[in-house]
């Protein structure tokens, strides 16, 4: 059952495939050689080119009387000229010209444009260079004015997220803050007449749930939270709480709210006065915890839960 080898069968599509990739291979190779052979032909270019444009910039410039050229002897002028045109690639780099990828894939428009740019640059010879060099000086300076902003909004990327850490200092001494919260709960209220919650024990992660009657209206007040997204920080909420009247033609709130925050908040339990029948306290958080208050006028307790808010983004809440 062996096959003789001139009976095997190549497919016509396998077959066209290899000729089409010998065909690319010793174009590939081909284009590498005349890659620098064009080169080669287009720095000879520049040179003679310049060199004619300082020929016709010394004859010019002495029939016309110029000041700038007049002392320049034949010699310099030919050089100069060579020398300008060799900063006409910068020149068309600069202007984002392809007349060099042009050159290189021997285009014959390319190489006429490419040669008249050279002969020109060697006949204005002294205004080109000083032109291009303050092209690139230019381009330079805002180059270095880009980097300067760059460093300068990490400087200030990095300044956010100091205060993000600041204002965060997660789990830092938390069981300390926990076991002194009731000393520190009987110092705010030393002067008043009110019976504290037991702010011991409790879910580790929420210390707060619980502890003061789980509501959020409660003897004439209610607590209420509105939310804004924190600039340039994706996940962060600054919280604005509030303590008010239920009913807005009641006796308005007077005198001191205590607010009661998780125990990463540093403070977490903050006197805030009541401004106008409203008791506000704002802070940044990137998850949701429950806020308990106590009015001191009246010893009403109220409790906010931020995982019961609509409002607040469910990968909010589930932190």
């Amino acid at each position: 059952n062996i096959m003789a080898p001139d009976s095997v069968k190549i497919p016509k599509d396998s077959l066209d495939k290899l000729i089409r990739a010998s065909q690319k291979l010793a174009q590939t190779e081909q284009g590498f050689a005349l890659e620098w052979t064009s080169v080669w032909t287009i720095l000879l270019t520049i040179i003679i080119s310049g060199s004619l444009g300082g020929f016709v910039n010394y004859y010019y410039s002495d029939h016309n009387n110029s000041a700038s050229d007049k002392k320049l002897t034949l010699r310099n002028a030919v050089f100069i000229g060579a020398g300008a045109a060799v900063l006409v690639p910068v020149f068309l780099a600069i202007t984002q010209s392809n007349i060099l990828d042009g050159l290189l894939k021997n285009q014959v428009r390319d190489y006429i444009l490419f040669i008249s740019f050279c002969v020109l640059a060697g006949i204005t010879s002294s205004r080109f260079i000083s032109s291009v060099s303050d092209s690139v000086i230019d381009r330079l300076k805002k180059n270095e004015e880009a980097i300067k902003t760059v460093e300068k909004e990490a400087e200030n990327a990095k300044d956010k997220a100091d205060k993000v850490e600041s204002q965060t200092d997660v789990m830092i001494k938390a069981a300390e803050e926990r076991s002194g919260k009731s000393k520190t709960a009987e110092l705010l209220f030393m002067t008043e007449n009110i019976e504290l919650p037991n702010l011991e024990g409790g879910d580790s992660n929420d210390p707060m749930k619980g502890k003061f009657g789980g509501q959020r209206a409660a003897g004439g007040f209610v607590i209420s939270v509105d939310k804004k997204q924190v600039e340039s920080i994706n996940g962060w909420y600054e919280l604005i709480f509030q303590v008010k009247a239920q009913d807005p033609s009641s006796t308005p709130l007077k005198g001191e709210v205590v607010f009661f925050l998780h125990p990463t908040f540093k403070p977490d339990i903050e006197r805030v006065t009541a401004v106008n029948g409203v008791a506000q306290l704002t802070k940044i958080a990137w998850g949701a915890f429950t806020i308990g208050a106590i009015v001191n006028d009246t010893g009403t307790r109220l409790e906010l839960d931020l995982e019961d808010e609509p409002d607040l983004p469910n990968d909010f809440k589930s932190r």
